[in-house]
């Protein structure tokens, strides 16, 4: 069964008063916040007071709290609108970063003016989230954007109360060790499996696109070796298809025995040579070991080697490099 994330901002109130001796008002300060959000007045240094306040909400705690005076000085000379008619949202957040150089104080302005669009950048919700960005203000706005889809994957109003349940749920897990409520809710977390979709996507996406999946393979070597063998025994797989279909003008057949005869033919008309046949053939019994369960599984050893063949053999099928000639077109 997967994670009820609603139920974890339900107790937001709850676990605030525990970790920070009370409970806040979030929603008035939305609501003084309106008119920011409407573009009907500036930022002024007294929002920050008022948002900083101990007995408005805990972030003084986390981030420090700008001076007022230095503040009103600056914010008088650069007038900034929140309203988002007139502007994008990264042309938002650059805008405050040039004030404020904290994107954490920064993401407390914009959550409490545009709850819909933005959450507090918090580190707890950005590990469970895992959204990873060269740059700060394209991480924010990734973060808020993956915040977005959790709001609507699990039926919460706003980005901003998607970040309060997600930091909810990650104070509920500390205490598991000691709680049997916290096993219950990191088992609910690793067990949805949305999440963890994402999460994997989120971490082994950026590797794919930059790499591919042969360079994926060897990463995860040392880590899970006969994983790391099923991810290269398919990239084997679809380039002996690119290699029947660029050198045969068909299909490699679904049947078994094909991908040999297309190694062995392969060998024949000249385009591997004999020593490449056989390393081939081996690559395709690691590929048996990799993926048929039951059996011995293939060593870390004879699974790198697979990689490294596939690569340094089959690359080249796809890309159009030259192929060892042959005078007899196929």
């Amino acid at each position: 069964m997967g994670l009820d994330l609603k139920q974890f901002l339900a107790l937001f109130p709850e676990i605030c008063k525990r970790k920070f001796g009370r409970s806040y008002d979030l929603a008035a300060i939305e609501k003084r916040f309106l008119p920011l959000r409407d573009g009907q007045r500036c930022l002024a240094a007294r929002d920050l007071s008022h948002i900083f306040h101990p007995e408005n909400t805990p972030f003084g705690r986390y981030w420090p709290t700008p001076h007022k005076k230095d503040l009103d000085k600056i914010l008088s000379a650069k007038r900034i609108g929140l309203g988002m008619t007139s502007q994008d949202r990264g042309d938002l957040v650059k805008s405050l970063l040039s004030v404020f150089h904290n994107v954490g104080v920064v993401s407390i302005i914009l959550r409490f003016t545009h709850p819909e669009r933005f959450g507090v950048f918090s580190t707890p919700v950005l590990y469970l989230v895992q959204i990873n960005r060269a740059a700060t203000i394209d991480l924010y706005l990734a973060y808020c954007e993956e915040l977005a889809a959790w709001a609507k994957r699990f039926g919460i109003q706003s980005v901003a109360e998607t970040e309060m349940a997600i930091w909810s749920f990650a104070e509920t897990v500390k205490d598991v060790d000691t709680s049997k409520d916290a096993v219950a809710a990191a088992r609910s977390f690793d067990d949805d499996l949305w999440i963890q979709r994402r999460r994997a996507a989120h971490i082994v996406g950026p590797f794919l696109r930059r790499h591919g999946r042969l360079q994926l393979a060897r990463i995860l070597l040392d880590e899970d070796h006969r994983l790391a063998g099923k991810i290269a025994a398919d990239e084997y797989e679809r380039l002996l298809g690119v290699a029947s279909q660029r050198f045969r003008g068909r299909r490699l057949p679904a049947t078994k025995g094909a991908a040999e005869q297309l190694i062995d033919e392969l060998e024949q008309k000249q385009k591997i040579s004999l020593p490449e046949k056989v390393e081939l053939r081996g690559v395709w019994e690691t590929r048996n070991a990799a993926v048929h369960p039951g059996g011995l599984p293939p060593t870390p050893a004879a699974v790198e080697v697979m990689i490294d063949r596939i690569e340094t053999i089959c690359s080249g099928w796809e890309d159009g490099a030259p192929v060892k000639a042959s005078r007899d077109p196929w």
